[in-house]
């Protein structure tokens, strides 16, 4: 008798709008700012702080559609769960493994940027400065921090929020103090019009910083509040107000940083216009500028920020991903066994699997390949939250606790189109590799499905994954034809206005493939009073 009152193990909501805020922008606040003022400068030179408001625009377009879904579906790893409940199988396999490839990266790139600052007092942690190859020691010393990242999270999800909180108020202060002296000691306004004026390489050079100048790379880490949505208190408040304020806040400590940054660079810099400054230091650019101004401790600063930063991005990026796997193995698209949750409320086979392939990746893989899979892949998984925002408009209109958006069609129109762009923007190579992905997933999903399960083609919801066609095609054929990494057939401009126009296409036949009403309530019919609790299995 006593063993049936035991508590049946379940994730806990024991995360707070505080924290849940502090998680969001402490995934924005990794390993972004110490490089990133350096790489949008060198792409869009002054106009790089307009490249900051462009990618922050485009996050918030996507924050704001994430925010309605998770106050309506307030689950575990929702990037992965939420497409199966809106779109079906097909589309959640395709939407989840882009996500969890991409996520399965995010913490030993962060680690990756630790030891390489880490070199710069103990240089046997690499092998080559150029490259920043790691030595025998140097992934000892990965293996060492992710499993601790583990650790950490096995505890609990409160544990996690209370160790990360205090990290992230270090992220906070260090970021702004650097800032603040740059601009007290040496904040020149002739830069902003120097070699060749505020925007040397007009917009093709903004919008090129935007995704592959680290902006897209650092403000996409409002995601990890969307997967903890299943462990947070009232979701329907918190979780929109946690992606909201978790990407402002951030914003406005890397528009500080990038306003100092160029104020202070040094006339010297400039002379071989904004593509050949350097600012080159084995702590980065900024501490390349503070030691031009002299200010000794500001460079100590910013090693304590190089360490303390992408350390608590690893962090959170360990536990959102564990809920990821989690959510893929409750929609069985990984074994059973990686969905097996602790009495302490952790899915702890899943932060397992996760370290395993996170450092498998650290071994095989060059740091710029996990980079392009990191950003091509997690971006093209936030294509659902526009989706699935009029899907379940349509699907559950009378949910008391949503958080409704204004003008959500447009809202979401414009999020998807975004979404694509983005992933454009990324190039060539990226896509290539989407495409290995995508196919991947789609194996997997048919073996399983056929072979091992047993089940017919029907059970595939193959009409509601129609949209991926034209999607993914569509994003191929730009990208091959267009200007970033592709063969530059299509002029710059007509290649983003063609885009545009196949993605408000693409988006109309992604509305029409959401999962009809009745089987839409089939396959949510578990999900049980009180508002927020966890799904059941699938049927």
């Amino acid at each position: 008798m006593a063993a049936a009152e035991q508590p049946k193990p379940a994730l806990k909501r024991s995360v707070g709008l505080v924290s849940l805020t502090l998680i969001a922008a402490g995934g924005i606040l990794g390993s972004g700012w110490l490089f990133s003022p350096l790489l949008t400068a060198q792409l869009a030179g002054p106009a790089s702080i307009v490249a900051w408001v462009i990618g922050a625009v485009a996050m918030l377009l996507l924050a704001f559609s994430f925010a309605e879904v998770a106050s309506v579906l307030p689950v575990a790893g929702g990037i992965a769960r939420i497409p199966r409940y809106t779109h079906g199988d097909i589309t959640a396999v395709v939407i989840g493994w882009t996500a969890w490839v991409g996520y399965c990266t995010q913490a030993p790139i962060e680690v990756a940027v630790v030891i390489r600052y880490a070199s710069e007092t103990w240089p046997e942690l690499i092998t080559d400065t150029a490259s920043g190859a790691l030595s025998s020691l140097g992934y000892t010393m990965a293996a060492a921090m992710l499993i601790i990242f583990v650790l950490i999270n096995a505890v609990s999800a409160a544990t996690f929020a209370r160790v990360n909180s205090t990290i992230t108020w270090l992220k906070f202060a260090l970021p702004l103090i650097i800032a603040i002296t740059f601009i007290a000691s040496r904040f020149d306004t002739d830069n902003f019009s120097a070699a060749a004026g505020f925007a040397p390489f007009g917009w093709q050079g903004i919008f090129s910083a935007v995704s592959t100048g680290g902006i897209i790379f650092a403000l996409i880490g409002f995601r990890h509040a969307i997967d903890m949505a299943g462990e947070t208190r009232n979701p329907s408040r918190n979780v929109p107000l946690a992606l909201i304020f978790g990407l402002l806040i951030p914003l406005f400590i890397y528009i500080a940083l990038q306003v100092a940054f160029i104020g202070a660079l040094p006339a010297s810099e400039l002379s071989n216009g904004w593509a050949g400054i350097e600012a080159s230091h084995g702590l980065g650019p900024l501490a390349a500028v503070s030691m031009t101004l002299g200010v000794s401790w500001l460079t100590a600063a910013v090693y304590g920020g190089a360490l303390i930063g992408p350390t608590g991005g690893a962090l959170v990026a360990t536990g959102s991903n564990a809920r990821l796997a989690y959510a893929l193995a409750r929609n069985r698209f990984l074994p059973n066994f990686v969905a097996h949750i602790t009495m302490r409320g952790v899915p702890i086979y899943a932060l397992v699997l996760n370290l395993v392939l996170g450092f498998t990746m650290l071994l095989a893989l060059t740091f710029d390949n996990i980079v392009a899979i990191n950003s091509a892949a997690i971006v093209l998984s936030f294509s659902i939250g526009p989706m699935a925002v009029l899907a379940l408009r349509k699907q559950m209109p009378h949910v008391a606790q949503r958080f409704k958006i204004p003008f959500p069609r447009l809202i979401a129109t414009l999020g998807f189109i975004v979404a694509a762009l983005i992933v454009y923007w990324s190039g060539w190579t990226s896509i290539l590799v989407l495409l290995a992905i995508i196919t991947i997933a789609i194996l997997v999903l048919f073996v399983k499905r056929l072979v091992i399960e047993k089940k017919p083609l029907s059970s595939f919801d193959a009409r509601e994954g129609l949209w991926l066609l034209p999607f993914v095609g569509s994003l191929t054929l730009v990208s091959w034809l267009g200007n970033f990494g592709g063969t530059g057939t299509i002029p710059f401009g007509w290649d983003i206005l063609l885009l545009v126009v196949l993605m408000l296409i693409n988006f109309r036949i992604a509305n029409w493939c959401a999962l009809d009403n009745d089987k839409a309530r089939i396959y949510r019919e578990a999900h049980k009073p009180p508002p927020g609790a966890e799904f059941d299995e699938p049927p």
